[in-house]
């Protein structure tokens, strides 16, 4: 599998161990080359959890290597470079509030607005083109329940395959095996199934819809058989952790045939706003770590990613408002689902504008080293003072005036291209 692209004149192929090499030339080769190898020695330590036409899957997060979606990394960080900040990796597409459960920790329940209009497919259409512009490689939709929009399909298949894959996260009581088939025809490289808990009788219970976990588990399949890569989402409780049922989900999901499992942290948002006595203690957390760590090392393919690392100062950091953005159906844009300060409408400004907006905030304009809505500083600025009535999301506006926050800012790393042409 050999790819050339030609804006950088990079050539990318996986050799006989299945490992990636790539070159750049030509007037930008030289700039390029430095972050390209850092790229490719990242890539080529990551395990790979499944193959894709041919290509490396790293996780269902990132574009399958070499491809020219995946390449679109290396376009963003140059951009970067010559615009002075940063441009989203993701684009979290909400597109109905709509939903068949009634979970009693839905994080976008207080979303629900009914004084507006979820967008049209038109100007969800448009949304897609202002996200693939910016530099998103990956465009999920999201909900409410996704598979009640009778339009995702025609939103599936209308993203450009050679910038951006695409993903949703469903609840799974609408995956047929002609669901899936419509969606593996309109596009889709990914989905991710929610599910709470091991025990089908308690997930059915926290969602409140019975025989879900059941019916969800066979969706799923379908899309697997479908050739859609399936991803199994959950969040850790203390109460999981100690009593070993997280890691039995784990268990569950490599048994079953799920090529990965994102754990989310117990993240006081939605209808547990203010619920912070969730929040996991550093020694949770470093148990959660544990258990990704177990399963990243397991010859086993299956990959498990835990918000716990990834948003730590070990990881990336906080990804809102620095690789992601997230839009609720009726157009407003949050740094991302779980955070509830809006930073504009698609409505009534481009997303272009927004996020050069948010971007350029004092207390948005830097990498975050942990998760904000984890942050007690955050909170008290920004959460702490949102009556239990408000429907959300709350305009940044609301903040103007006040101090910025002091700065948690990941430990800056060392930039390839920086140390190349920054001389």
């Amino acid at each position: 599998m050999r790819e050339e692209f030609e804006m950088l004149n990079i050539q990318m192929e996986l050799d006989e161990r299945g490992k990636i090499k790539a070159t750049a030339s030509g007037m930008l080769g030289e700039i390029a080359t430095p972050y390209l190898k850092y790229i490719v020695d990242v890539l080529n330590n990551l395990k790979v959890i499944a193959k894709k036409d041919g290509r490396n899957v790293y996780n269902l997060y990132n574009p399958p290597q070499p491809s020219k979606a995946g390449m679109r990394s290396l376009e963003r960080k140059l951009k970067e470079r010559v615009f002075g900040f940063v441009f989203p990796a993701t684009g979290n597409l909400a597109i109905t509030m709509r939903c068949q459960c009634k979970c009693v920790h839905c994080s976008a329940a207080r979303f629900f607005d009914p004084s507006k209009r979820e967008l049209t497919t038109e100007e969800l259409k448009r949304v897609i083109d202002s996200t693939l512009n910016l530099g998103a490689n990956l465009i999920i939709f999201v909900g409410g329940e996704p598979l009640l929009r009778d339009d995702l399909y025609e939103l599936l298949s209308y993203v450009d395959k050679n910038k951006a894959i695409t993903s949703i996260f469903t609840n799974g009581l609408l995956l047929d095996k002609k669901t899936a088939r419509r969606l593996k025809e309109a596009g889709l490289d990914n989905l991710y199934l929610s599910i709470d808990s091991p025990i089908p009788e308690e997930h059915n219970r926290l969602r409140g819809v019975k025989g879900l976990f059941d019916k969800a588990i066979e969706g799923a399949l379908f899309a697997k058989e479908e050739g859609i890569l399936i991803g199994l989402s959950t969040y850790a409780t203390r109460e999981r952790i100690d009593n070993g049922e997280l890691e039995e989900l784990m268990k569950f999901a490599q048994k079953t045939g799920f090529n990965e499992v994102t754990i989310f942290d117990c993240i006081p948002s939605g209808r547990y706003l203010r619920n912070t006595d969730y929040i996991l203690t550093p020694d949770e957390k470093r148990k959660v770590v544990e258990l990704q760590q177990k399963y990243h090392n397991s010859d086993h393919p299956m990959g498990v990613i835990a918000q716990a690392f990834v948003n730590s100062p070990e990881g990336a950091g906080c990804f809102g408002a620095f690789s992601q953005f997230y839009m609720t159906p009726y157009g407003d844009i949050n740094p991302c689902d779980f955070n509830p300060i809006s930073f504009g409408n698609v409505l009534k400004e481009p997303l272009e504008k927004i996020w050069y907006k948010m971007v350029h905030h004092p207390d948005f304009c830097y990498r975050h080293a942990t998760c904000r809505m984890q942050t007690t500083s955050y909170r008290k600025k920004y959460i702490d003072g949102i009556s239990d009535e408000e429907i959300l999301p709350v305009p940044i506006e609301r903040y103007d005036g006040r101090q910025p926050l002091p700065r948690t800012e990941l430990k800056k790393r060392v930039d390839p291209i920086t140390e190349t042409i920054g001389r």
